[in-house]
């Protein structure tokens, strides 16, 4: 899936994931802003209107932020496959941590801080729960799941596409 399918699928269940929903409700963007080759139509379209139909059971809904671009010259776009190398930090953390996206790794048998494991270790230290197997606590999220699917089945009755499954290394 695209960019866009993600960032459709942050704006109806929240920029959270599943363990964390146990707790709260949905942390929705208040506004996004592209970098360049904007198009308030397609980027619109691309954010809120994919599922302007979608029929959610409370708290999900469909969000409506503030769209924006960065002024300023346009970039040449570039095609091609992206790097799968990403950076992460947070306040509190020592330095960014350069991760591999698709395996969760930091070099040489190093597991990332926002890998499943380390999620994971931290929620059960929350919880106080030893919870073993994290597609086991994902699927604890009841409404959680409930509103993705309903996202999931709007996708594909719209003709977007069918979501792509991430791999378990």
């Amino acid at each position: 899936m695209s960019c866009n399918d993600e960032v459709s699928r942050w704006n109806i269940l929240g920029l959270h994931g599943y363990l964390i929903s146990r707790f709260i409700d949905p942390v929705h963007m208040s506004s996004l802003t592209l970098g360049c080759l904007y198009h308030h139509g397609h980027f619109s379209r691309a954010v809120c209107y994919r599922c302007k139909n979608i029929n959610l059971a409370r708290p999900y809904r469909l969000n409506h932020p503030l769209l924006g671009c960065v002024p300023g010259q346009e970039a040449e776009r570039e095609l091609g496959k992206t790097t799968e190398m990403s950076l992460n930090w947070c306040l509190g953390d020592a330095r960014v941590e350069v991760t591999d996206g698709c395996r969760g790794r930091c070099g040489k048998g190093v597991i990332s801080r926002i890998s499943r494991k380390a999620i994971l270790e931290e929620y059960n230290k929350f919880t106080g729960e030893t919870i073993t197997d994290y597609n086991k606590a994902k699927k604890e999220a009841v409404e959680y799941n409930e509103a993705k699917n309903v996202f999931l089945k709007n996708i594909a009755e719209n003709k977007y596409g069918k979501w792509l499954a991430k791999p378990i290394y």
